[in-house]
């Protein structure tokens, strides 16, 4: 088998057994067919005489590129070596040997109650931006990846009982609360305009649809929240992202505990929840103003 057979093999592995998301699928794909073209260029054809010499000069090639792109092509090709040796097409995973670059996660960078409020109490009879509000409640509602939202279907949003089911990355489900005020706006949205845009009421359908049968897509909802960020006036680059930041970071200072705030993200380690413990709290800030002899001076 050549080299490119092996990366087929692995792609279907981690995309079936695996359940790894689109973006995921993507970014291992051009990581390994990167490492694979240098290889082909050194005459290497079989992953079983690849050395950690080799993938050091590999990485060496890579030092102009940021460390958490480099962090991700270690991971993507380590994945890759784990499943080579799983598979009994190398005796041993070499890459075990080599250290993963440490990278400080960067400080999420959340929109304050307010402009999150402007966001989400847009007035419009518009059908479209309608639809766009609900989007936005229900990501900052339920802390969701736009991935997650868009996938969302008719099934899987209760307004009974104020949840929805949604499926996070590696296919992991979880129920998730909504306020009563979401609720009601999905309702609305439900009853009112979504009967306009699609007539498939189905399980199976999906929640958030547009006129035509088009596609809600993320690159959708990018521009949509980059057109409304600017209609209400708020002077930042927004992304989507940052709406589920925002869930995170309001919580905590709301005095949620960490570890439910994890369950709500669907972090499978709490690591990954505890960089927002290092944003700084607004109402200890405001306090600390007031207090302090200099503040506000």
């Amino acid at each position: 088998m050549s080299l490119d057979d092996h990366l087929e093999k692995f792609y279907n592995y981690i995309s079936s057994e695996k359940g790894y998301s689109l973006n995921t699928l993507e970014s291992y794909s051009n990581d390994l067919k990167l490492l694979s073209n240098f290889l082909e260029e050194k005459n290497k054809k079989d992953w079983g005489n690849i050395s950690i010499k080799d993938i050091n000069e590999y990485f060496g090639n890579l030092k102009n590129q940021t460390k958490s792109t480099q962090k991700r092509k270690y991971a993507s090709i380590k994945s890759f070596f784990k499943f080579l040796e799983k598979d009994n097409q190398i005796k041993s995973n070499i890459l075990e040997k080599i250290r993963t670059p440490k990278v400080g996660s960067p400080i999420p960078k959340p929109l304050s109650i307010k402009e999150i409020e402007k966001i989400i109490e847009f007035k419009d009879s518009d059908q479209e931006e309608f639809t766009n509000t609900c989007v936005f409640i229900l990501m900052y509602a339920a802390g969701l990846r736009v991935t997650e939202v868009i996938s969302i279907k008719m099934g899987e949003i209760d307004l009974d009982n104020q949840t929805v089911k949604v499926t996070g990355k590696g296919n992991k489900q979880r129920v998730l609360p909504i306020y009563s005020n979401a609720c009601k706006s999905l309702e609305h949205y439900i009853n009112k305009v979504r009967p306009d845009l699609s007539k498939n009421k189905s399980y199976s359908s999906l929640l958030f649809v547009r006129k035509n049968l088009k596609q809600i897509t993320r690159q959708y909802i990018w521009k949509k929240l980059k057109q409304r960020v600017l209609k209400v006036g708020i002077n930042k680059n927004v992304t989507p992202h940052m709406i589920r930041h925002s869930f995170a970071t309001h919580l905590l200072q709301g005095g949620a505990s960490i570890r439910h705030v994890q369950e709500f993200l669907g972090h499978t380690s709490v690591e990954s929840t505890q960089i927002y413990t290092k944003i700084p709290n607004e109402k200890l800030i405001q306090d600390y103003n007031v207090a302090h002899p200099r503040g506000n001076k």
